[in-house]
C-alpha cells in the first residue's frame, strides 16, 4: 500500500488520540519513521503492522479499528486529498458506489504499482443494495465498511450493515456487504 494510507493512519491517530499515543502505535509496530512518504509504496505488512499496533495501543479490536480507520479515510482524510475527485464521483449514494472503480481508474494515473480493489453494487429496494467488493488483499473487509458508513454521512444517509459474506483465496478477499439506507433528513 502507499504510504499515503500509512500517514491517514497517523493524522487519524494525532488528531484523536494525541502524539504520545501515535509514538507507542509506532514503537510497537516497528515501522521505520520513513514509512510515510504519501506516493511510495510498502508492502501490505508494513501496513498492517501499523494497523495491528494501533489496535493493540487503542485497545480496540483489530476489526474495529480498521471500521474506524475506514470511516475516518473517507470521511475527513479523503475530502482533504482527493476534495474534487470525491465531488465529481456521484450526486446521490447509489451513484457514488457506483462509481467508485472509475474513482480508483482515476487515481491510477498518480500511483504505480497501484492494485485497487473492485466495487458492484446491485440495488435490492429503494433501501437496500448490495456492495461487492473484490480486492487482491485479505483482510480490509472492516475497513471498507467503514468507507461504506463514512460515504453515507456524506450524503445524508445512515447506513446500517445487514449481513457481510466474506471468503478469501489465493487472489484475494471478496465480500457482499447487505446494506439498509435511511436519510437522515
Amino acid at each position: 500500500m502507499y504510504g499515503l494510507i500509512h500517514a491517514a493512519l497517523r493524522d487519524l491517530i494525532l488528531e484523536d488520540h494525541g502524539v504520545e499515543t501515535w509514538n507507542q502505535v509506532v514503537l510497537q509496530s516497528g515501522v521505520p519513521s520513513n514509512s510515510f512518504l504519501t506516493m511510495r509504496s510498502y508492502s501490505d505488512e508494513t501496513t498492517m503492522a501499523l494497523v495491528d499496533a494501533a489496535s493493540q495501543v487503542l485497545m480496540l479490536p483489530t476489526n474495529d479499528c480498521l471500521q474506524v480507520f475506514g470511516h475516518y479515510w473517507v470521511a475527513r482524510f479523503a475530502p482533504k486529498e482527493y476534495g474534487g475527485l470525491l465531488d465529481h464521483t456521484g450526486g446521490s449514494l447509489i451513484e457514488f458506489f457506483q462509481n467508485l472503480d472509475a474513482l480508483h481508474d482515476r487515481l491510477s494515473t498518480s500511483f504505480t504499482e497501484f492494485k485497487p480493489p473492485s466495487f458492484k453494487v446491485k440495488i435490492n429496494t429503494a433501501n437496500s443494495a448490495v456492495i461487492k467488493y473484490v480486492s487482491s488483499r485479505k483482510g480490509l473487509t472492516p475497513f471498507v465498511i467503514g468507507i461504506i458508513t463514512g460515504i453515507g454521512e456524506r450524503f445524508d444517509t445512515a447506513i446500517h450493515i445487514d449481513a457481510v459474506d466474506s471468503s478469501n483465496s489465493d487472489q484475494g478477499e471478496v465480500s457482499d456487504i447487505l446494506i439498509s439506507m435511511a436519510s437522515n433528513g
